[in-house]
């Protein structure tokens, strides 16, 4: 995705984005049923009941600050829950809980029934020949009124469940699943080639970045049209996640336009690059795997620390990095080169392999498995399941040196000598097996 559509997302993944479509709807209807008041047959009252001016404003009074009050109610519960996680498992876990639906949906509600209310009571009049009550409008306040009600008792029991680390652990593992699938799908896609493909050229002119951050996505297909137009095979020096400062070389033109259109033709190409290329000031689950992996290997050293110790919570962290690494294990590694209509090769990318991808998240791990054999244990199964997914590969080899630096990291002083051999033979058992 281009800049303009990572914008986009990022904004229709903003907590303010649902509230602030609610408080417009709010608005619109509640104009329209003022409006359309006066149109209603005289028999209205037959079929929905009526209240007079005073009681009318009265009600509608009680709606507007009764929801506001709840709306400021369920905001500080928000405010406090994310705290309460971002201390607890880790601050990368804030954006997931921000980003949640149903959060959203109810601060909507209830801030919308607010200003429906108060728009709606200023059109209330009293008076023998000016009187007007909006009785459509009265109604619908209080079945919005209702519907907040019953809405807030679902967010007390879903803001409270939402903190339980295996609901947390368990929408990390989702996303980052959906992303494998995304990065390592099944069958290569037909417009990409291995990275042999790629011609070697010496010659080539740097594309710089203009801001300072992260990189948050790229958007491929703009990237093979723009090459495509300029005549040139475009080489990424990034890939989602990397920190980039203002002046950095994100890319290389390794083939340039004609020499009568390079000025022009070369400005509009790095133009392209750096628009295909969006930075962000954090790392975003966009593209980005590794920010994933990260958020449950988190919780699991948070979980480690002396200060906390709570093995418990870090094996649930483990398990659901186990399940989402083999959903992908098996899978090639992404090809590097994408190919124009016509098959020629014109972007070079610069995908992370997947065992690099596991392998770091087992050494950032064992390095909190000292003394805590169980937790090695749990490191272990996550290595046996995806060596017992991959077969002889060379993903293979990067697994079992893993293995052994995890049980040569959990075996320490303070370990039973029961259990350091326990860790000790299943570590040779699963090096034996690649020596089989």
């Amino acid at each position: 995705m281009n800049g303009m559509h990572y914008r986009i997302r990022r904004v229709l993944d903003s907590f303010w984005f649902v509230p602030g479509v609610g408080l417009v709807l709010a608005l619109l209807v509640a104009e329209a049923l003022v409006a359309l008041e006066p149109a209603l047959p005289s028999t209205v009252g037959d079929v929905i009941p009526t209240v007079g001016p005073d009681g009318s404003r009265g009600l509608l009074s009680a709606i507007a600050t009764s929801m506001l009050a709840a709306a400021a109610t369920t905001f500080s519960i928000t405010i406090a829950v994310l705290t309460l996680t971002s201390s607890a498992y880790g601050p990368r876990l804030v954006r997931s809980l921000m980003a949640d639906r149903g959060n959203q949906v109810v601060l909507a509600l209830l801030v919308s029934t607010s200003l429906f209310a108060m728009l709606v009571v200023r059109h209330v009049r009293a008076g023998d020949d000016s009187e007007f009550v909006p009785h459509l409008a009265v109604n619908v306040a209080i079945v919005l009124a209702v519907i907040s009600i019953v809405a807030l008792v679902y967010f007390i029991h879903h803001i409270s469940a939402s903190i339980q680390i295996s609901r947390l652990a368990t929408g990390v593992r989702d996303q980052l699943i959906t992303l494998l699938d995304e990065l390592y799908p099944e069958q290569a896609p037909t417009r990409r080639a291995p990275a042999a493909r790629w011609p070697a050229i010496d010659e080539g002119a740097d594309v710089r970045a203009g801001t300072s951050g992260y990189v948050a996505s790229i958007d491929h297909g703009h990237l093979v049209a723009a090459a495509v137009e300029a005549g040139a095979r475009v080489e990424l020096l990034v890939r989602p996640g990397t920190l980039v400062c203002a002046g950095d070389p994100i890319a290389r033109v390794t083939a340039a336009p004609a020499p009568s259109t390079r000025p022009e033709g070369a400005a509009r190409l790095d133009a392209a690059v750096i628009a295909a290329v969006s930075i962000d000031d954090e790392r975003t689950p966009v593209q980005d795997a590794e920010h994933l992996v990260r958020q449950l290997v988190d919780v699991a050293a948070r979980a480690l620390s002396p200060g906390v110790n709570d093995p418990i919570t870090a094996l649930t962290a483990i398990d659901a990095l186990t399940i989402a690494m083999a959903s992908a294990a098996g899978r090639p590694d992404p090809r590097g080169v994408l190919l124009d209509d016509d098959g020629a090769p014109r972007v070079l990318l610069a995908p992370r392999e997947l065992s690099v991808l596991v392998v770091d998240a087992v050494d950032l791990v064992r390095q909190y498995v000292a003394d805590q054999p169980l937790v090695a244990h749990r490191l272990l199964d996550l290595l046996e399941r995806l060596l017992a997914r991959e077969g002889a590969s060379d993903r293979a080899v990067s697994y079992r040196a893993a293995a052994d630096r995890v049980v040569r990291s959990a075996v320490g002083p303070g370990t039973l000598a029961e259990d350091g051999a326990a860790l000790e033979r299943r570590r040779d058992a699963i090096v034996a097996g690649g020596a089989a």
